[in-house]
């Protein structure tokens, strides 16, 4: 120790000795001490920080160096500080701001056994410890987590002028301190008359800080304060010792319990913080070396194993994460139904992520209803080999059991251990199988719940908050994927339902062109078309047919007497009775008004006229009229066609007009008779 250090150490037993050399140490620069104030405000923007750091050449031109690093891997050089500042992100920017422009004064220091690069990280170790704490307490302690990231950044900062101060007097209490028992903080009040804290606290008072960081610099350490700052003050000590842990002694074990509590953060919460602040890691180690300018190295060569395989843990559920989520999105669900797609969704689930069941329920009519389940032992069983097996019909009401409950709400539900969760319900059907955790996860779509999903493991707190996020990204994709399939599915039956009417519509618009609509048998554009056919059949051939002109005899008088309607009846059962003495092969259609023709295929004419002999038989037999009854009758004119006689050929005009003319005779001869074309 040089002479004038040991003047100072002399009067160790007055604070105002032991602080007397404070004003060696630089005052800071007035831009720094702007953006000590406006880094503790949260709502501060990239282009007003930037303004205030652009004050400081040498961190401004450190930041843009740090976006430029190979820590973000650019393409391209960035040159704008704001750009810099989008680019590293505002918090890596506020940490990394702070750090640098405290480390500054005090970067040509002499004392070989302080690390600054261990010195930084433990600090932004517990900065960030601290801000996420804060968070979980926020609501009841409202400590503002900007506040409490500050507040724990510099908590230490008095080691950092001691050995400013006194370099050879602290390196030989670093090096006692490490092969002794008795505190650093013991030491240092036995060797300077101070404690480093409260070295600190008069630090942080010289360069005009707020109160709060002041107090917390000196007290954090004791958990009976109850000063104006105890609950900042409690969450800095909570995160302060569990980065020493970290540091020092290669743990990544957890939050004090009994501060956590006294702060009221929950065990998960603070578990929930801890692993945060793990996958944070890296990025804090290489901050703290850009920073310090010395590699941040732990206590023990092989540090933190246990956290380096926590994260390698982690890295690999983010894997099995991205590849459950981007099988489920290609997903094909073409020609599947709504319960295969949901088996396929859970095998996925089954390949991808540490569970031993999971199931699907439903909400129909304000039931959950089991549709679909999938265990470890079904998962590797041959779909070929398997025994088929139905869905077991599990149910739950709205807010029954913890699916229930899930399903009314609309919020995640996680049951940690089962045995001891009162929500939890246990089916009679499952008595071989008790999870011992589980989550229940809604599966949505905008506002409507369609189901839940639940995951489960026979071992009771396997599942962590990365899988309850995990979880809700899946479900939210399960669901609209159930929609779009039901959305498809309704499309594929609304177009089978409008192609069926298109047909019936189509059928419908043939037999209109087709048939008569009155009496349905066939109209005269049918019957020539067809007859046509029948005549080149018996040119071909040298087959025989017959045409039967029938007319209604004085159906004019039936319309007057009794009615346009009563006339349409009539012409009604005359198609039927015409129809029933026609065979298959026959054709039968109404010309127009009361005629009707008859074509009668490979008939010669005196098998024609036995046909027109029933015809008239059957509609004398027929009762026509209601309250009045009449008899109708009807004349029938006959054109046979015999190609085998070697006649000459004859259209179908020519032997219509044929049986016309006979029809004609047959009504001039007195009605209700038959009359055959003669051939000259």
């Amino acid at each position: 120790m040089n002479k004038e250090h040991s003047t100072v150490v002399a009067g160790h037993g007055s604070l105002s000795a032991g602080l007397a050399l404070l004003d060696d140490l630089p005052q800071l620069d007035v831009a720094v001490t702007r953006l000590v104030k406006a880094l503790s405000d949260e709502d501060i923007g990239e282009r007003e920080l930037a303004g205030i750091i652009d004050q400081c050449p040498t961190l401004s031109g450190k930041i843009v160096g740090l976006a430029n690093s190979a820590y973000f891997r650019r393409n391209k050089p960035i040159h704008s500080l704001q750009d810099a500042i989008m680019l590293v992100g505002m918090r890596t920017v506020k940490s990394f701001a702070i750090a640098t422009a405290l480390q500054e004064p005090f970067s040509n220091q002499q004392c070989p056994s302080f690390r600054p690069g261990r010195f930084w990280l433990h600090g932004i170790l517990t900065a960030h410890a601290a801000r996420e704490l804060s968070k979980k307490a926020e609501k009841k302690l409202a400590v503002h987590p900007e506040e409490a990231y500050l507040s724990g950044l510099l908590h230490d900062i008095g080691l950092l002028a001691l050995a400013h101060l006194y370099p050879e007097a602290l390196n030989d209490l670093l090096v006692e301190n490490e092969i002794g028992n008795e505190s650093l903080a013991s030491r240092t009040e036995g060797m300077f008359g101070v404690t480093y804290r409260l070295v600190g606290a008069a630090l942080l008072r010289y360069w005009h800080l707020p109160d709060s960081i002041i107090t917390i610099a000196e007290h954090y350490h004791n958990p009976d304060y109850r000063g104006p700052y105890w609950a900042l003050s409690g969450i800095v000590g909570t995160a302060h010792e569990w980065a020493t842990n970290l540091v020092q002694q290669e743990s990544s074990s957890p939050f004090n319990a009994a501060r956590s509590r006294m702060l009221g953060i929950s065990s998960d919460d603070a578990e929930t913080v801890r692993k945060k602040c793990l996958e944070q890691l890296t990025v804090n180690l290489e901050l703290s070396e850009i920073i310090s300018g010395a590699k941040p190295e732990f206590y023990n060569p092989a540090a933190i194993a246990d956290a380096a395989l926590e994260l390698k843990d982690r890295l690999v559920d983010t894997i099995g994460s991205l590849s459950s989520i981007r099988s489920l999105s290609d997903l094909d669900i073409r020609d599947k139904n709504e319960s295969e797609i949901l088996k396929d969704a859970l095998k996925i689930l089954m390949e991808h992520q540490d569970m031993q069941r999971c199931s699907i329920f439903l909400n129909k009519d304000s039931t959950l209803v089991n549709v679909s389940g999938l265990g470890w032992d079904e998962h590797f069983v041959n779909e070929a080999t398997q025994e088929k097996k139905s869905i077991a019909t599990h149910t739950f009401a709205l807010g029954e059991g913890i699916i229930g409950m899930v399903a009314k709400s609309g919020e995640m539900k996680h049951a940690r251990n089962c045995a001891v969760d009162p929500l939890f319900k246990k089916l009679a059907t499952h008595q071989d199988y008790v999870p011992g955790s589980l989550i229940c996860v809604p599966v949505r779509f905008q506002d409507i719940t369609l189901g839940v999903l639940n995951v489960s493991h026979s071992k009771p707190n396997v599942f962590s908050e990365w899988h309850e996020r995990f979880l809700m990204v899946y479900a939210n994709m399960l669901g609209q994927l159930i929609v779009y399939n039901r959305v498809i599915r309704d499309m594929d039956s609304d177009i089978t339902l409008r192609t069926k009417e298109l047909q019936e519509a189509l059928a419908r618009a043939e037999s209109l062109s087709t048939h008569d609509d009155l009496t349905g048998i066939y109209n005269r554009r049918y019957f020539i078309e067809h007859f046509n056919k029948l005549i080149q059949q018996c040119d071909r051939y040298n087959t025989k047919a017959a045409v039967l002109m029938i007319d209604i005899d004085n159906f004019k008088s039936i319309n007057d007497t009794y009615g346009h309607l009563e006339g349409d009846k009539t012409l009604i059962k005359v198609a039927e009775a015409i129809s029933q003495c026609a065979r298959e092969s026959d054709i039968v259609a109404r010309l127009g008004g009361e005629e009707f023709i008859f074509a009668l295929q490979q008939n010669n004419c005196d098998k024609a006229v036995q046909v027109a002999k029933r015809i008239l038989e059957k509609i004398r037999q027929l009762d026509c009229g209601e309250n009045v009854t009449y008899r109708i009758t009807a004349s029938i004119g006959i054109s046979c066609y015999d190609q085998s006689i070697k006649a000459p050929q004859k259209c179908v005009e020519k032997i219509m007009q044929e049986a016309d003319k006979a029809l004609y005779k047959a009504k001039h001869s007195g009605k209700d008779c038959i009359a055959v074309h003669a051939e000259p």
